[in-house]
């Protein structure tokens, strides 16, 4: 036994935060090589969009100075001895605890985010991805009196477009027939988005200006897969992670977590022994 402790007792210490110094040598910091393989280890750190908009934006190199600063402070830090402050040491601990969690559970959700399980939600999901689309065109006129006459020019088979062209007072709109475009249903009030395609409505007056509507077209599609995957997939891995957490909690479940309160007086723990002073 005293062998096996000496022996570890000689073995290197690690210090706490040091990266691995190999691949091509990028730039040195007080003799030391800032490398290749470090700046992938911070890239690592970063979500795989935001990497890939750094490297569109041709930003790597300030990603780089950031890993040189960044290299410059920790080597000052380990100079300092902080490492060995048992404050430091304890958030050292959390920050690892933290990783390993995450990590741990973006395992969890990866898992359960096969594009075969993703389709499999949006089938059954389907009429959440249902989308009712209204086709609208609009004459914009200033009184009543002439917005009723427009509807009944058009009930009577004047051209709706020709009409909106000549009369209205909205330029946008009148350049294109009157076309509003396709508005999700979800947006319109009851009366326009229940309303059947090529339906007049009574004029309505808004900001002073009195409108003449009629629905053009409707459309009830659902959205495809591709569009909402990367939606289905947030949704699947949060459902996912909050029912592995669940399950862990669960009493005497099978694989889970043993959690017990501590007995009536029962002795608290020792406390960790004190760090040595800073070399």
């Amino acid at each position: 036994m005293l062998s096996l402790l000496a022996l570890l007792a000689c073995a290197p210490q690690t210090t706490p935060g040091e990266l691995p110094r190999t691949g091509e040598v990028l730039e040195t910091v007080n003799g030391k090589a800032v490398t290749q393989d470090m700046m992938n280890a911070l890239l690592d750190t970063m979500p795989a969009e935001y990497r890939a908009q750094l490297e569109a934006d041709g930003k790597m190199a300030e990603v780089q100075e950031q890993l040189v600063t960044q290299d410059m402070l920790y080597q000052e830090s380990v100079k300092r001895g902080l490492h060995n402050d048992s404050k430091v040491k304890n958030m050292i601990a959390v920050a690892e605890r933290e990783a390993m969690i995450e990590a741990l559970l973006r395992k969890v959700a990866e898992e359960k985010t096969t594009d075969e399980l993703l389709k499999t939600y949006y089938d059954e999901h389907a009429v959440q991805y249902r989308k009712s689309e209204v086709n609208l065109s609009q004459i914009v006129v200033d009184t009543e009196e002439e917005a009723a006459a427009l509807k009944a020019g058009v009930e009577a088979g004047a051209d709706f477009a020709t009409l909106a062209t000549e009369k209205s007072k909205d330029p946008m709109t009148a350049a294109k027939g009157g076309e509003l475009g396709w508005i999700d249903a979800r947006q319109l009030p009851p009366n326009i988005s229940m309303a059947e395609k090529g339906t007049m409505l009574e004029p309505m007056n808004q900001g002073g200006k009195w409108y003449v509507i009629r629905i053009a077209d409707k459309r009830d599609e659902v959205t495809p897969f591709e569009e909402v995957k990367d939606t289905i997939k947030a949704q699947v891995q949060r459902e996912a992670v909050s029912a592995y957490v669940e399950e862990l909690k669960a009493p005497k479940a099978e694989g889970g977590a043993s959690v017990e309160a501590p007995l009536p007086g029962a002795p608290a723990m020792p406390a960790a022994p004190a760090a040595p002073a800073p070399q």
